[in-house]
């Protein structure tokens, strides 16, 4: 009976190595993969196309700056009697003429280089709602990816000591070991029952959390996420002034602060052009007396008063502050690229480090515990302490994995890389995009 409990217990122990190892269930219906989880919230999340709707009102602010006026066709008539009883001594006169505004066509280039730098920045507001909606996807993706871990490294837990429960409980009924062991390990049983509840719950509202970003296509109860696995090969990490340039270069914030600094300064050249208002030019037919003539004239206001000084000045402030916000903004992304990458780069070598034998040795500690224990040469204090340490060593190891996942698709999306190439981050050469000729990875 001593061999087969042993035997049992090895193998349910090697058989959950494996499953740690790959980190996730085998595929199913209801399981969802990271491209996935991205498709499904990119294609429905309110907050992107609230972001798209912006885009189209932009796109109708364009079209409009870049309409020509209108002329204004006049008909005038002069000298001309009230009746037929009535008579005047002049010879009665008739104008045709238009008129054509010509101040749109010197504000029009500014008009619309401020409109086309709105577009700009509308289509920037547009990549950040898709990043910060992918980010929060991948987040519960890899909450809900750590919750199965932790959910089956308790659940083995509880079988493994519920088999100690077992073995001392004949043990006892033959009076070969003693009551006392036999109540510890019951004792026991019942705290990693509760822990396999805990994981439960935590489990669920980590799939309640992702659920939204699906769409509701899955019930939270049957959701499952099938995490990438991570590569055997040790990952590399390109120079940080890789990272650092492509994010100065296409993330979307900078993008977007170049452009209203852009924009500002279109509105300022706008503002300037306003000194000369209402300029037009007519040209049309006159006739008097039965005599046909051409006219034509220009008009304008006489800025004799500048009545745009303010309006100016405030163009003027708000342009120096948008250029001032991108400057800081550069240094600001400079910083949280340098962060993330020293981030990705420990949690990554941490990976490395414990990948090869960490949960092996933590194995080959409870194989050693058990052993002596039913030799009779430790106690079963060791023994239940010895599988709690698997069990924490197992959630332990996946915390580190989903961090890493996190910190490379982070790393990533700091440095201005759409989310699904950020994505592909760190699944090694096999089934992943090259980024070496944006900068990145090696």
């Amino acid at each position: 009976m001593r061999r087969l409990f042993i035997g049992i217990f090895l193998l349910g122990s090697g058989a959950f190595g494996a499953r740690v190892v790959a980190q996730a269930p085998a595929p199913s219906a209801q399981t969802w993969t990271i491209d996935a989880v991205l498709t499904a919230a990119l294609a429905q999340h309110p907050l992107v196309e609230a972001a798209r709707a912006q885009l189209s009102a932009a796109e109708g602010m364009r079209q409009t700056a870049g309409n020509l006026p209108n002329p204004i066709a006049t008909y005038w008539f002069e000298n001309v009697p009230f009746s037929s009883r009535t008579s005047t001594l002049l010879d009665p006169e008739s104008n045709i003429y238009g008129t054509l505004p010509l101040e749109p066509f010197l504000q029009r280039g500014s008009r619309i280089g401020q409109a086309s730098n709105e577009i700009r920045v509308a289509q920037a507001s547009v990549t950040m709602a898709q990043q910060s909606v992918a980010a929060d996807a991948v987040r519960a993706f890899y909450r809900v990816a750590l919750g199965q871990s932790a959910v089956e490294a308790a659940r083995d837990n509880l079988a493994a000591i519920e088999d100690v429960v077992v073995y001392l409980r004949n043990r006892v009924a033959q009076g070969a070991a003693p009551e006392g062991d036999l109540i510890r390990a019951e004792v026991e049983r019942d705290r990693a029952a509760a822990d396999v509840t805990m994981a439960d719950v935590d489990l669920i509202r980590a799939q309640a959390a992702l659920r939204p970003f699906l769409g509701g296509a899955a019930p939270v109860e049957t959701l499952r996420v099938l995490p990438p696995t991570w590569p055997s090969q040790p990952t590399t990490l390109a120079p940080v002034t890789e990272f650092t340039t492509h994010a100065l270069a296409q993330r979307a914030d900078i993008v977007a602060a170049r452009a209203r600094t852009d924009a500002a300064s279109n509105a300022l050249a706008l503002e300037r052009s306003l000194v000369v208002r209402q300029l037009g030019a007519s040209f049309g037919i006159k006739r008097t007396s039965g005599v046909t003539a051409m006219e034509g004239g220009l008009s304008l206001t006489v800025p004799l008063f500048d009545h745009n000084r303010g309006e100016i000045q405030r163009a003027t402030g708000e342009h120096l502050a948008a250029d001032f916000a991108t400057r800081w903004l550069e240094r600001v992304i400079a910083s949280e690229v340098e962060a993330e990458y020293q981030v990705a780069e420990r949690l990554t070598s941490q990976v490395a480090s414990l990948q090869a034998s960490f949960i092996n040795r933590a194995e080959e500690s409870r194989r050693i515990a058990l052993a002596t224990y039913q030799e009779g040469a430790t106690t079963l204090l060791q023994v239940l302490d010895a599988s709690r340490t698997l069990s924490e060593a197992r959630v332990m190891f996946a915390r580190v994995v989903t961090a890493a996942n996190q910190s490379l698709f982070d790393l990533a999306i700091t440095a201005g890389y759409d989310a699904r190439s950020a994505a592909q981050l760190g699944r090694g050469p096999a089934g992943s995009p090259s980024l070496n000729s944006q900068g990145g990875w090696r």
